[in-house]
């Protein structure tokens, strides 16, 4: 799981400095950071992660792909995405509550 780590901090890295770079010409750069969700590379881990993972979640389940939608949809809406600027969103199931 090394290389997922480094790569979702490189790409939360780069939305930082894309959204310092690139502001001041009113564009808006956001990451959005989904937790556990049903996924090809959650298939592919035990059923013992996976049951042990869902006990460690305050929503006690898994996200569903279509349940990001809504996150993406406020970054992009008007006025609700505006003041976000250089920000990750994390639709997690409680996952990571920074």
């Amino acid at each position: 799981m090394s290389h997922y780590a480094a790569a979702k901090a490189g790409v939360i890295a780069f939305t930082k400095s894309l959204a310092l770079e690139v502001s001041e010409h009113n564009v808006l750069a956001n990451a959005i950071a989904p937790g556990p969700f049903e996924t090809a590379m959650v298939a592919g881990l035990t059923q013992e992660w996976k049951t042990a993972k869902m006990r460690e979640l305050p929503l006690g389940r898994f996200g569903q792909a279509e349940e990001v939608a809504p996150t993406a949809l406020l970054l992009a809406s008007e006025p609700g995405g505006n003041l976000f600027v250089g920000q990750t969103l994390g639709p997690n199931s409680g996952d990571v509550m920074p």
